[in-house]
């Protein structure tokens, strides 16, 4: 399917670090200055927003004429905004998404085909540095609606610290293990108290949820659809395996923190930055983050990198989620060329160097993570690029967000014990089948 598209995405087409001061004071625009706005969720997180503020304040060093305005998004809200906007003629000129929402906004005409701005940059020749799979989220009968910018795979990342002292010498291989692992991790630190560390947690609120669980269904072998997209897989004994693994931790094992069903992302960072649990699931960015939010935790020494668990350890199937960040150009901007000069700007090599240098994150170029000195020495790096060839995408489909949110509320129904965990993914399921049925 992959080869095909590319085939025919290649037939269609023709062929510094600046200083933080310069980022927290924009120079004013002055008559005649075009003025473009970026949005990004990213930009409102403290370590990833100041790399993109230096980033833009860079840019605009090199493009004299051209002012960025930022718009931080949560990523709660985002497409919400952005749809709203995008339909009444308005939005941001170039904004970032992940792979979830990308087929639904291509579909619906929601971003601008950016075919012939690369085929004015040498067509083929300018995409082929880019990992193939990379195009396939954003590529539909042969044109090209984004420029990808980082790619990566979801691992176990755990405390070392916290798993030395409670005895135990590796990282769960297995689902067997890793729970058997999150129950000697749940104590109470202080004699006599309350428990207040956890083994582990995952994110039950709808930002970041799907790069989570995901994991855990692959892991058990299972998955939400078919490969072709069109059936729901939900059905199927790892499905219920993977399900009752998850409520039966929260609800009887009690070896995930209270109040899961509120954790996102950045509250799972959070209890991991502060030592309240032992294990999540995170990939590059997990690092600068945690280490963000706590510098005396020193998480580039005390948290390490694993392969997600399997039901049954083997060297093939997948188990893991590829996280793609993509930069878009609105199709109602009033200034194309500068909004494409600014994608270009970011997806170019020297940023996603600086990106790995700022944020840990591996880039969508296969050039810069192959040759780049601190990317090729980096032991995180490692495992993570290994994990990819164990990952796929999840359902590049326009329904897609539709029918992760119905397994989301599902899962929430069942943890808050208002639906049995049977009934929840009979319910999901049934729902998934519903979806798909419709034209």
């Amino acid at each position: 399917m992959l080869d095909k598209l590319i085939r025919c995405a290649a037939s269609t087409v023709a062929t510094a670090t600046v200083a933080g001061m310069l980022a927290s004071a924009p120079v004013p625009a002055k008559a005649g200055d075009v003025t473009v706005t970026y949005a990004d969720w990213q930009l409102a997180q403290d370590i990833w927003g100041r790399s993109l503020r230096e980033a833009m304040a860079e840019f605009e060093k090199q493009n004299p004429g051209i002012k960025v305005t930022t718009d931080p998004t949560a990523l709660s809200h985002r497409d919400v905004k952005f749809t709203t906007a995008i339909r009444g003629g308005a939005g941001p000129d170039v904004f970032a998404l992940d792979v979830n929402p990308v087929k639904q906004y291509i579909t619906n005409g929601w971003v601008k085909d950016l075919t012939p701005f690369i085929e004015a940059e040498g067509g083929e020749a300018f995409l082929k540095d880019f990992y193939p799979n990379t195009l396939q989220p954003v590529s539909e009968d042969g044109k090209f609606y984004g420029i990808p910018k980082n790619v990566v795979a979801m691992v176990l990342i755990y405390n070392e610290a916290m798993f030395r002292d409670a005895g135990i010498d590796k990282a769960p291989e297995t689902w067997a293990e890793y729970r058997e692992a999150a129950k000697k991790l749940t104590k109470a630190t202080k004699s006599g108290g309350p428990v207040d560390q956890w083994g582990a947690t995952l994110v039950l609120a709808k930002a970041c949820f799907d790069l989570r669980f995901s994991v855990v269904l692959r892991g058990f072998g299972g998955d939400f659809l078919n490969a072709d997209w069109d059936e729901s897989r939900l059905g199927e004994p790892a499905a219920k395996e993977a399900f009752d693994f998850v409520t039966d931790m929260i609800l009887e094992d009690k070896t995930m923190p209270p109040g899961i069903a509120q954790v996102d992302c950045n509250g799972a960072r959070r209890l991991l930055a502060n030592g309240k649990v032992a294990m999540i699931f995170g990939t590059m960015w997990t690092l600068p983050e945690v280490n963000g939010m706590n510098p005396d935790l020193k998480a580039w020494d005390v948290l390490k990198m694993a392969h997600v668990p399997q039901k049954t350890v083997d060297d093939k199937s997948i188990r893991s989620t590829l996280y793609q960040k993509t930069l878009f150009m609105n199709p109602n901007t009033k200034n194309p060329e500068a909004a494409w000069k600014l994608i270009k700007f970011l997806s170019e090599p020297k940023q996603m160097q600086r990106w790995f240098d700022d944020n840990n994150m591996l880039s969508a170029r296969r050039s810069v993570n192959e040759t780049y000195d601190p990317i090729t020495s980096s032991p995180f790096a490692a495992t993570v690029t290994k994990e990819i060839e164990r990952a796929a995408f999840l359902p590049l489909i326009p329904k897609w967000p539709e029918m992760l949110e119905a397994f989301r509320q599902n899962l929430q129904s069942a943890v808050a014990k208002q639906k049995s965990p049977e009934e929840a993914l009979a319910d999901a399921h049934k729902q998934y089948q519903a979806i798909l049925a419709r034209p």
